[in-house]
């Protein structure tokens, strides 16, 4: 799916079309008819029902089947444009609509060196945590039962416990990304399962971290069939080696089947807009869909300058996300984790009613924004087309007003024997198709302009 929009198009203008100068041509057009009517009628002739015919009803149905001739033009130039309307509208409602799938995340738990980090990094409670004053590595304790990574999966899977052996999430997946590790990581972590009483879980090995794509991908399977997965990424530093970036881990649980506890909301996760080059014209159009309404935190990573300052600058044009809070100005260096932990924190943020979060994550100069909740958003309803005359409805009109006059004028001056049963159906056959023919022409030949000239833009 790609995030786009047509650019605004413009309304009909209704104004157009002046009604006051059609009425005012009318009368106009009849008073002068009524004039030369008076003018020729014979003197010694009483003014009866013919000289309305003459000077009135004939008069105004060859002008009504002018006038008719006339809106097919102006009835085609508004079927134009509104198509076009349609058009962008439909567009629209397709992306707002994308914008709005979601996976439910049903549990959480993060490992970091600093406890509490997210209540830290919102100032609810302690300071904020300044790279140079905190520690970068988690503190793990040496054990001959389990690694470094062993340790670090018992622990994140600890809180998980209850949720993961719920009989409503029987048969979840696990997909595990370690910083460094290979696929003999996921039989330590089924021992870690057993250890829990948790048996027969399907393990994936992701061998580079994964990014918000994957959160699509999951998006995308959650719609059609039941769906929970729990997602583990360990970014831990080799146990000899320093580094400048903060070691974290992570674990998530998504399902879209949620059950809800007594006392615990759950926390939508809304379709990642992803592979974003052009971050100035591309999050607009992320905005404008409104997954979230009035996001308040902003968690972002792994911006390049060409990627941060565009996108501040757009959410200060459009007084958006008051609170931006940059990981790498707190954690040090980034780290590919880093993605997952701001997913991680922006979770709580939303737990402990911080209201709607942004995540924006970069990697390779391709960002990626998502957007969490507590609440659903209401889905649009599909754009309906608007009820107006189409260049056939006038054409009709101009063809029956034709008929009409023809028929009146043969029965007025023609041969009485020429105007028959057969005749009248004749004629006005030979006078209604033609103008329907050509109305039905200009509503196909305006409408594929409309589609032609949009889609071409």
């Amino acid at each position: 799916m790609k995030w786009w929009l047509f650019s605004k198009q413009k309304e009909y203008n209704d104004n157009s079309f002046s009604y006051l100068a059609v009425f005012i041509l009318y009368i106009v057009v009849v008073v002068i008819c009524i004039g030369i009517r008076a003018v020729t009628w014979p003197g010694s002739k009483h003014v009866d029902i013919d000289f309305l015919i003459d000077a009135v009803l004939m008069p105004t149905i060859i002008l009504t089947t002018v006038v008719q001739f006339f809106c097919m033009i102006a009835n085609g130039l508004r079927h134009y444009t509104e198509t076009r309307l349609l058009i962008a509208a439909r567009q629209e409602y397709n992306v707002v609509s994308y914008a709005r799938g979601y996976i439910t995340l049903a549990g959480w738990s993060v490992l970091t060196p600093t406890a509490d980090l997210a209540l830290n990094m919102l100032k609810l409670e302690g300071e904020f945590p300044l790279a140079p004053k905190m520690s970068l590595k988690i503190d793990l304790a040496e054990s001959f039962d389990l690694t470094r990574n062993g340790q670090a999966f018992f622990r994140l899977i600890a809180p998980l416990v209850d949720k993961l052996k719920s009989p409503q999430y029987k048969g979840f997946e696990a997909a595990v990304w370690i910083n460094g590790g290979d696929e003999s990581c996921c039989d330590e972590l089924q021992r870690v399962f057993e250890s829990f009483a948790i048996t027969g879980i399907k393990m994936t090995y992701l061998p580079e971290c994964p990014d918000y794509t994957q959160l699509t991908e999951w998006i995308t399977q959650a719609k059609n069939d039941v769906f929970n997965r729990l997602l583990i990424c360990i970014d831990l530093h080799p146990e000899e080696e320093e580094s400048k970036r903060m070691e974290n881990a992570t674990a998530f649980f998504f399902t879209n089947s949620y059950v809800k506890t007594e006392g615990e909301k759950p926390v939508y996760l809304y379709q990642p807009m992803t592979g974003v080059t052009d971050v100035e014209n591309n999050l607009p159009v992320y905005l404008r869909t409104e997954p979230v309404s009035k996001p308040k935190i902003l968690w972002y990573t792994g911006l390049s300058r060409t990627e941060k300052y565009p996108l501040l600058e757009v959410l200060d044009e459009k007084k958006m996300v008051p609170e931006r809070l940059e990981l790498e100005t707190s954690f040090g260096e980034r780290s590919a984790g880093y993605r997952w932990l701001a997913l991680a924190m922006a979770s709580d943020a939303v737990r402990y009613a911080q209201g709607d979060q942004l995540v924006v994550a970069s990697e390779h100069n391709k960002c990626a924004i998502t957007a969490l909740s507590s609440r659903l958003t209401h889905q649009p309803d599909y754009p309906q087309g608007k009820i107006y005359p189409l260049p056939w409805s006038a054409g009709g009109i101009a063809g029956l007003m034709l008929f009409f006059s023809l028929a009146i004028g043969f029965s007025c001056f023609g041969d009485e024997k020429m105007v028959t049963g057969g005749f009248i159906v004749f004629l006005f056959f030979i006078c209604l198709a033609p103008f329907l023919v050509i109305g039905a022409f200009f509503t196909w030949f305006f409408g594929e302009k409309a589609h032609e000239h949009v889609w071409g833009e």
